[in-house]
């Protein structure tokens, strides 16, 4: 936490030897009182010499429960199309805060899964839980602006909206002066580093640009749960790059549960979240 905060001198009264070469990395001059192999502490143990300094700080904060990201459980859910089954039993749970690849062929079910927890595809079977609610229920329904979703960049459409209404619509149905509502797209744009797209038409971004609106629409929707439907399709080098960046961003100051579907493997492998296929309906 020291290293994180971007604190460079300290004086500790206890060190365990673990965290010197840490602060040596890192720059911090520190002094201390008594050093020891190991504090008497099971969070120490769990953290693993190999982490960067972010995930640890992401980790702690898990541990913790400062975590902004609800839990989603999905328990044997089964979805057929067209008199397809396309899921079959499937489970899938994920803690809060936690973020997930699911990755697989195409027409294996990685829009129908989110489109499930969304509420937009009914079960055969089974049961979708987002926080305390099962999808579906009115409690639910009260409770949906919690999950944000972020489409394929490929939807044509010449409908006259600007970035900066696009952003507006997390706050749809909230009862605020504009004024507040202005205030809240700027913050959220700004974060994505979008705010000079504020009154372009949104039709007319790049895929790169599309995405950083779309984050910020989620920013501005305080989601907790973050759906992702292959969001490099449409990009460049660059482009995801970008969005590499803000979604590490996001984790660390956010930690929004999240849970994205790609085919996209080496993008998959520099995001370094965990990952499952999904084949036959399940996910292994």
């Amino acid at each position: 936490m020291i290293v994180y905060l971007g604190i460079k001198k300290c004086r500790i009264e206890l060190i365990s030897k673990r965290a010197m070469p840490v602060f040596e990395r890192a720059g911090v001059e520190y002094s201390y009182d008594r050093a020891v192999e190991h504090i008497d502490c099971r969070t120490e143990y769990l953290i693993d010499d190999d982490m960067s300094v972010e995930d640890a700080w992401l980790f702690l904060r898990k541990r913790a429960g400062r975590v902004e990201g609800l839990p989603v459980q999905l328990e044997d859910v089964s979805v057929a199309v067209d008199s397809r089954t396309v899921l079959n039993g499937l489970n899938l749970t994920l803690s809060a805060g936690e973020q997930m690849v699911i990755h697989g062929a195409n027409g294996a079910g990685k829009t129908t899964l989110l489109k499930c927890m969304l509420g937009l595809v009914t079960p055969v079977s089974g049961v979708v839980r987002i926080g305390d609610f099962r999808v579906g229920t009115k409690e639910w329904v009260r409770n949906r602006v919690h999950t944000a979703y972020v489409h394929q960049e490929n939807i044509k459409n010449t409908f006259p909206v600007s970035a900066g209404e696009v952003v507006s619509i997390g706050l749809a149905g909230c009862r605020m002066p504009a004024s507040e509502i202005e205030y809240h797209v700027e913050i959220a744009m700004r974060r994505t580093g979008c705010f000079n797209l504020l009154r372009r038409s949104y039709h007319s971004l790049s895929g790169g640009e599309k995405q950083r609106v779309s984050l910020a629409r989620c920013l501005c929707q305080h989601a907790k749960v973050l759906l992702f439907d292959e969001p490099t399709s449409f990009l460049d080098v660059e482009g995801k790059g970008d969005l590499h960046v803000l979604l590490r961003e996001l984790c660390y100051n956010e930690a929004p549960t999240i849970l994205m579907v790609s085919h996209d493997m080496a993008w998959i492998e520099q995001l370094a979240w965990n990952r499952k296929e999904l084949k036959g309906g399940r996910l292994c």
